[in-house]
């Protein structure tokens, strides 16, 4: 499996958010912001938003479409079939994959520190808050191998994920779990002497 490096702003077209739309008008829009999804995939209830014009199609997301946050970037959210006509606020960044590259596949990358590390590299910012342009995210070198593989190790990560949403789950079921019996026990409720 051997991959080439190339740069993001090859693989895929990186557009800005939208400034914010909060203005009276006939149009709503759902909004997607930088506290509006998990490090796990899992959007939140979304604010709607009105608007005087229509937005053009090319600024409303797609499925597939990548947000990324423009500040402290840690973790992405990928765009579902669900999310299509959304738009994403302007501290999120929109990576839209072209054709030689899967978007799961992309993501996983995006996540990687060191990936993400070659934009504070290039900027030669140390400052406590990390902020990353348009310009800067399209130079981060991306291996490319085989769509095939792409695929397969897109949907490795997109479990991994999963599983790491189902870990959660189990722990928080876990301590509720014991609070009850500890609850029951220190409350009369156990078995009687």
């Amino acid at each position: 499996m051997f991959s080439s490096l190339k740069p993001l702003g090859e693989l895929a077209e990186i557009l800005a958010g939208i400034p914010n739309t909060g203005q009276p008008g006939d149009h709503p829009y759902r909004i997607i912001q930088p506290n509006s999804f998990s490090d796990v995939g899992e959007l939140d209830a979304l604010e709607t938003q009105f608007r005087e014009e229509e937005f053009s199609p090319k600024q409303l997301l797609s499925s597939g479409d990548i947000l990324i946050k423009r500040l402290n970037p840690s973790f992405v959210y990928v765009v579902k079939d669900e999310d299509r006509g959304t738009i994403a606020s302007q501290n999120l960044l929109v990576v839209r994959p072209g054709p030689e590259v899967e978007a799961l596949y992309l993501a996983y990358f995006l996540e990687q520190k060191e990936v993400i590390g070659q934009v504070e590299h290039v900027s030669g910012t140390s400052a406590a808050i990390k902020a990353i342009s348009q310009k800067k995210l399209a130079e981060i070198m991306i291996p490319v191998v085989s769509l095939a593989e792409q695929k397969k190790l897109g949907e490795i990560w997109r479990l991994s994920r999963k599983r790491k949403a189902l870990l959660r789950e189990y722990i928080t079921e876990s301590d509720r779990l014991v609070t009850m019996m500890a609850s029951k026990i220190t409350t009369g409720g156990g078995d009687k002497k």
